[in-house]
């Protein structure tokens, strides 16, 4: 019987040889930089017996709606434009009213007066009737006034003359006539949004005025001293009853946030004629044009 071959182990010293090469290259050999781990689902076909897998829908989150509220309150203030239109005198007994020549003519000192500069203020509150309709009510305060500017000619009648440029014989006066009041606006809005966060509309509605003083120089012997009046004694009605006109523009600050920044440009002319009935005061109807700037804060 012939011995199968035998198989010569290789030598150790041949093995021991090609280790310290081998650590060799593997020390010269650049570092590699490690790549970041990521974990992959891998979904399996389903198997015998073993339900099919079903899609998952993941419905997106809801933008954030603004923030609607039903009421707010909302302050606003500025100043105002105001003039006057002037009827015929009343019946009643009081100094008469001074007449001027001008032009060999004569004319009423009240007929000389101009416009001037008044202020207004609000604190309302707002209730929004649907998406377009809006009631609002408050307290306010306005004044209305007027200059008068004339010269006083240094002769022996003493008379009044319109302002000339002639001053080596005449001295300049120059008044302000003011009418002060509390107010009770009412107004009902008409709006709609533009874009984002932007507002507009447009306010009709009427006031109460009730007259709580001021300084006038009708009355005086030469309709240039200004006399101060009150609530309780004074020649003008009350209360007098007014009718308004403006627009709105509102901006909203932040995201569904409460706060708005306010625009309301308005024009009110009174009604009812300043002086009561039994005076010999003009008939002023007092109206005026007002640039309310302001904030409003949405109620929860």
């Amino acid at each position: 019987m012939v011995d199968p071959p035998t198989i010569q182990p290789a030598p150790a010293t041949a093995a021991a040889s090609l280790t310290p090469a081998t650590e060799n290259r593997l020390s010269q050999r650049p570092a590699q930089p490690l790549l970041p781990a990521r974990l992959v689902a891998v979904q399996l076909g389903a198997g015998p017996g073993q339900p099919a897998p079903q899609p998952v829908t993941i419905a997106p989150s809801p933008l954030p709606l603004p923030f609607v509220s039903r009421w707010a309150v909302q302050v606003v203030a500025g100043p105002a434009l105001t003039y006057r239109t002037l009827n015929t005198a009343g019946t009643g007994m009081s100094p008469s009213p001074p007449l001027l020549p001008a032009n060999s003519t004569t004319s009423p000192v009240a007929t000389l007066e101009r416009p001037a500069l008044g202020s207004a203020a609000q604190v309302a509150v707002r209730r929004t009737l649907g998406g377009h309709w809006s009631l609002s009510a408050g307290l306010g305060y306005a004044e209305y006034a007027s200059a008068l500017a004339l010269q006083q000619v240094h002769a022996a009648t003493g008379r009044l003359v319109p302002n000339t440029p002639d001053s080596a014989s005449t001295t300049g006066i120059h008044r302000r006539d003011t009418y002060r009041f509390v107010t009770v606006p009412v107004r009902v809005g008409y709006g709609w949004t533009l874009s984002g966060r932007w507002r507009v509309g447009l306010l009709a509605g009427a006031e109460a005025a009730v007259y709580v003083g001021g300084s006038s120089t009708e009355g005086s012997p030469c309709a240039c001293q200004s006399q101060t009046w009150s609530f309780a004694a004074s020649p003008y009605r009350r209360v007098s009853v007014g009718a308004s006109l403006g627009a709105e523009a509102r901006y909203r600050l932040g995201e569904g946030g409460r706060w708005e920044l306010l625009a309301q440009p308005t024009a009110t002319y009174l009604l009812t004629p300043l002086a009561t009935a039994n005076t010999a005061y003009y008939q002023r109807h007092l109206f005026g044009g007002a640039a309310l700037l302001g904030v409003a804060f949405n109620l929860p």
